[in-house]
This record gives C-alpha cells, sequence and structure tokens, in this order.
C-alpha cells in the first residue's frame, strides 16, 4: 500500500465544473487560493486558458497553441482581460468576447487549480546552488509542486527548481515567441533515458534530441535545458511547471497497453482525480479525464453541468493538444481506489502501444498515519 505524506489532497489540487456567463464568474470549489490554473470549455470548441500567480493576472497562455503569451494589459480590442483575480478558494474569470477562453454564457466549463506557494517567489542566482540560469520559483514541497520562470542564455544550462526530491515531469513553454510546449516525463519502465526524448503538446510521439534536456536527468536541486529556442533561446523568457512525485499524492511514468476490455491496470497508489496518458511510439492526443466531470456506470443522471459522482467508470474526455469540446467516443475507464483500469482497446488509452500518463489524487489509499484513508 502507497503511504502518503498529502492526507488531504484537495489541499493541493481540485478539478471543478461551472457554467460560463454574460458577465464574470468567480469559481469558489477549490480549499486552497490556487497559483496554478487551467481552463477548458466543454461545449464548443475554444482553446484552453492557463494562468499562474508567477505571470500574474490577465496573461494566459495555451495548451493547444503554440502563440506566444497573450497580455490583456496590451490588448485594445474587443478580448477582455480573462483571469482577473486568484481567490482564497479560487478565481474569477472574465467574459471573453472574441476568444472566450474561460467563460461564455450558455457553455458549460471545467477548470483544474494547483497550490504552489501562494505566489511568494524565491530567487536564485545564477552560479548558486548548483544552477547556472538564474530563476525564479515559488514550490510547493509538500506536494512536489514548483512554478519556475527563467531567461534564456542559449548555452545548455542547470535551473534550480526548489523542490528537495528530483521531478518527473517538466512542462515548458517559451512566453514571448512563438514555440510549442516541451514536456519531459520520466519513466525508463519500458522507454530507456527518458531524459533523451522529448514530447510536445500535440499528437505526436517521442522525439530523441539532446537539445530540450541535454540528455540529463533532473536533480533534487536542479533540472538541465539544452540549447533549443523552444527551452533556451538567448534573452528570451519562458515559464516552466515543475511536478516530483510523492508517493499515495502524484505518479507519473509509463505502460504497456493491452488491448483488452479487461485491460491494463496503471497503479497510482491513490484514487485519481485527474487521469492524463499520451501514446508515446506514434500519434494520439493527449487524453484528460477527472472526477468532476463525473461516472457513467452507477452515476446519477445529470447534464453536463451537474453529472454526478457515484460509480467508478469515467467517460468525459478532454484533449490537451486540441481546442476540440469534450467527448465520450473513447477511451473508457475505471477510476478505482488505487489506480486506473482500461475498459476499452482504443488506441488512446490502451492499445498494443507505449504510452507515458500522469496522475493526481483523489484519494490515497493509506493516509499519513498509516492506517486505511477515509473520504475526507
Amino acid at each position: 500500500m502507497a503511504y502518503t505524506t498529502v492526507a488531504k489532497p484537495k489541499d493541493h489540487v481540485e478539478a471543478s465544473i461551472y457554467n460560463g456567463s454574460s458577465s464574470a464568474v468567480t469559481i469558489n470549489t477549490m480549499s486552497f487560493k490556487p497559483d496554478f490554473v487551467w481552463t477548458k470549455d466543454r461545449t464548443e470548441a475554444h482553446s484552453w486558458g492557463v494562468y499562474d500567480s508567477s505571470r500574474g493576472i490577465k496573461k494566459w497562455i495555451k495548451f493547444d497553441s503554440s502563440q506566444s503569451q497573450n497580455n490583456a494589459d496590451d490588448i485594445t480590442n474587443t478580448i477582455d482581460a480573462s483571469l482577473t483575480a486568484f481567490t482564497s478558494t479560487g478565481f474569477t474569470i472574465a467574459t471573453m468576447s472574441s476568444d472566450p477562453i474561460g467563460n461564455k454564457n450558455g457553455n458549460y466549463f471545467c477548470s483544474w487549480g494547483m497550490k504552489a506557494n501562494a505566489g511568494s517567489k524565491t530567487t536564485n542566482n545564477a552560479g548558486a546552488n548548483g544552477a547556472s540560469i538564474a530563476s525564479v520559483y515559488q514550490a510547493n514541497t509538500t506536494s512536489g509542486f514548483s512554478i519556475v520562470e527563467y531567461t534564456g542564455t542559449g548555452s545548455v544550462g542547470t535551473i534550480k527548481h526548489g523542490l528537495s526530491i528530483a521531478p518527473k515531469m517538466i512542462w515548458i513553454k517559451r512566453l514571448n515567441a512563438t514555440e510549442q510546449w516541451q514536456v519531459y516525463i520520466g519513466g525508463d519502465t519500458i522507454t530507456a533515458d527518458r531524459e533523451d526524448k522529448y514530447l510536445e503538446f500535440t499528437n505526436s510521439g517521442d522525439a530523441d534530441s539532446a537539445d530540450r534536456w541535454n540528455d540529463t536527468k533532473p536533480t533534487s536541486s536542479v533540472f538541465t535545458i539544452g540549447t533549443h529556442a523552444s527551452v533556451n533561446a538567448s534573452g528570451s523568457t519562458y515559464i516552466a511547471y515543475v511536478w516530483g512525485e510523492v508517493k499515495g499524492y502524484s505518479k507519473m511514468g509509463e505502460y504497456r497497453g493491452h488491448n483488452n476490455a479487461n485491460g491494463a491496470t496503471v497503479y497510482t497508489g491513490f484514487r485519481p482525480k485527474i487521469f492524463v496518458s499520451k501514446r508515446t511510439d506514434g500519434n494520439e492526443s493527449w487524453i484528460l479525464s477527472d472526477t468532476a466531470r463525473g461516472f457513467i456506470e452507477g452515476s446519477q443522471g445529470g447534464d453536463n453541468g451537474n453529472p454526478g459522482r457515484k460509480g467508478n467508470r469515467v467517460e468525459q474526455k478532454l484533449a490537451m493538444e486540441s481546442a476540440a469540446q469534450e467527448n465520450a467516443n473513447a477511451g473508457d475507464m475505471d477510476f478505482m481506489s488505487n489506480g486506473v483500469k482500461f475498459r476499452d482497446t482504443d488506441g488512446v488509452h490502451n492499445y498494443t502501444y507505449n504510452y507515458v500518463y500522469f496522475a493526481f489524487a483523489d484519494m490515497p489509499v493509506v493516509g499519513t498515519n498509516g492506517t486505511i484513508a477515509l473520504a475526507l
């Protein structure tokens, strides 16, 4: 059984649903002030909105786009201010007139939030703590999550992340120019030396190049970046989201699909709140499933805005690299007490392919006192 140091995952991560409006909406479903928020329209094809307290309000990037950061303070046309506040229990998002990222009257939305360090940041200068590149970070060492800002140098370098454990997952986005997201997910159980590989928020599989991670595993102090412009162009600004694995709370890695409807089980050590998988040996989407959008077996009936929470089977999915609305066409799975069990043979999750995944907990199997966890 997995013994966790995070007895209440909801104090660090949350998935929520809400209804769009013709005016600003405040989402107050979190037990913490979030530092990292993603939003997605479930009803229509509109982009993801990605926000964090390090960059500040009114600034967004998109999972489904390589474009640079949008800054509402610099915009004078009909686009409104987007996320306008991080609150003690969520966030406030404005109506978006021309590009409704996160709010449109009559549409259903989902949001995901994580806590870093309440916006309190630490500066690490170049040459300090084993880092050759200066960074500013805010870290939640309990949940193993940090947000890191840095400016590229154009030379291979190391960056302090603020966690006391080696990161298992890193997402990097260039802010001042068009570049794809760069994603590192450790594993090495199927694919040797995953630090030699990189993924992007596209449907493409693994690519092999030293110019992203310099073929170097992250350490408990720093992560290494190569010389590609997507991670390290001289003078360019970047944001990195960094996770270390915390037993009973978060899990990242690899699995092999079984092509069996009673097939592959991914052991996480907790009942997931959020689960994302991506095929690495070919083209498939980054598929995100969560508890907020409901279960289909044993569930009470409900519409898109109120799907209920009974049973194990999760059906509604979103593709992180796509603006498309959610769908339930493929990739059914059960969220079990200790992981995920796939219930179809679709290529998005469970054909005879290789996949990476990441998951965050709804409920650990074993609490901080070593006893079976109860509902919190």
